[in-house]
């Protein structure tokens, strides 16, 4: 009786596994990935949402006294589209609530594009990542938190450099998950390259902190 008993439960558990993987492959196979490509041009003349404004003000990243047209006084800048930028990545939650703030080139003194990413804890903005670059595409994930693909900028000996790199969600963060090109073009048709720009690339970010 035993036996027969335990030959079930192995059965049982079997099936179980199995049924388990068809439905993740199942689940795999039906997810088509969407690819928003995003360029900000900071050309708008009024922010499609008013609730950016309100979020940029309790940011405290901007002076919202100064005219939208006005241009940086000590690197300081108008709360207005001309200098800032958002974006939805996790589809979870309002944007109200996690978003990504890109940033223009000069605001705060800083010589090169940010992008900001943000969430929201106990009903308080907490900054969880950010790049000193841009957002390049927002790549649709079934969790509902957006793979990202950033343009990261490095400043080598005065001269700009760009990588492109992959961000994907994990526990909490963003995190550096591989090099997807540069200035010169894609990795994409070379293994080898990408193998070892992925390696570089992400010991040339952690040393000069362009992902924080």
């Amino acid at each position: 009786m035993n036996k027969t008993i335990s030959k079930l439960i192995v059965l049982i558990t079997f099936l179980s596994s199995a049924c388990t993987e068809e439905h993740r492959e199942k689940d795999s196979e039906e997810f088509n990935q969407k690819i928003t490509k995003v360029t900000t041009t900071f050309d708008e003349e009024a922010f499609e949402d008013p609730k950016y404004l309100e979020l940029l003000i309790s940011l405290r990243i901007c002076d919202p006294s100064l005219p939208d047209n006005s241009p940086l006084i000590n690197g300081v800048a108008p709360c207005s589209p001309k200098y800032f930028a958002f974006y939805p990545y996790n589809h979870n939650r309002d944007i109200n609530d996690a978003f990504i703030l890109q940033i223009r080139k000069g605001v705060n003194h800083f010589n090169a594009r940010r992008m900001l990413i943000f969430t929201r804890e106990n009903s308080g903005l907490v900054k969880m990542n950010g790049a000193v670059g841009y957002l390049a595409e927002r790549r649709s994930n079934p969790n509902g938190i957006d793979d990202l693909v950033v343009g990261i900028v490095d400043n080598v000996a005065g001269e700009y450099y760009r990588y492109d790199v992959l961000l994907q969600y994990e526990n909490g963060k963003y995190h550096y998950i591989e090099a997807l090109g540069d200035i010169e073009g894609s990795f994409e048709n070379d293994p080898d390259l990408k193998t070892a720009a992925t390696k570089e690339i992400g010991l040339r970010i952690e040393q000069k902190k362009l992902l924080f």
